[in-house]
């Protein structure tokens, strides 16, 4: 599969995406709103908080250091092999492509919004990867040109669905005219769990630690206080 990532333009807020994560078993996650969903981490069908713990530790150097998936793979498919009774194809990269991109469009998102950007660029446009891996949803969106504050990137901010590879671009009120400003963008819907911009709103969130494992409660308690 053709696939690239900015993994030589690693900057302080993918960063920062990954680190204010919590790793959370999926029943807990679930009952997260989305806001503190952005400030959590959980794989399907994995319950123990250590290899929660490790996935996300792998997802962070990926970011940070520009380590790739075969990386990845070393330091985590054992574990997620036996905490899934067996090997599930597809699944290994798909977290790892899913999270680092999530990281990078959270990071993005941050400089976007920056209220000296916001400024001076208050446009958004949506920009898709134009390969045979580019799907509907995501052609359907590319080229909108909207302002920052529509309402339409409250639900259709990239990710759009698992590996999405689209970014969005802030433009200047002068480039924004010259591409077209749209009236409304697509009536798409994302994939469930995705589509939603990332929001500060769940920045102080902390997770309830009553009724948890001792292993689980361990394994946040020593990442909430590294302030990550």
């Amino acid at each position: 599969m053709s696939w690239e990532i900015e993994s030589d333009k690693s900057y302080k807020e993918a960063v920062a995406s990954v680190r204010r994560r919590v790793p959370m078993k999926r029943d807990e996650f679930d009952e997260l709103s989305t806001a503190e969903r952005q400030n959590a981490f959980t794989v399907a069908e994995v319950t123990r908080a250590r290899v929660l713990q490790q996935v996300l530790d792998a997802v962070d150097r990926a970011v940070d250091k520009g380590t790739g998936f075969e990386d990845f793979q070393d330091e985590v498919a054992d574990s997620l092999v036996e905490s899934w009774s067996g090997e599930i194809p597809g699944r290994l990269e798909n977290i790892f492509r899913t999270n680092v991109l999530t990281s990078y469009a959270d990071g993005r998102h941050a400089v976007n919004n920056a209220p000296a950007v916001r400024e001076a660029r208050p446009y958004w446009r949506y920009d898709d990867v134009e390969d045979d891996k580019e799907c509907d949803e995501c052609n359907a969106c590319s080229g909108v040109v909207l302002p920052a504050d529509d309402p339409w990137w409250a639900t259709h901010h990239p990710l759009l669905h698992y590996q999405c590879r689209c970014t969005v671009t802030a433009l200047s009120p002068e480039e924004a005219e010259e591409e077209g400003i749209a009236d409304a963008g697509p009536e798409i819907d994302a994939d469930e769990g995705f589509g939603d911009e990332p929001t500060s709103s769940g920045d102080d969130w902390g997770p309830n630690l009553d009724g948890l494992s001792d292993e689980l409660r361990e394994v946040i308690e020593a990442r909430l206080a590294k302030g990550e």
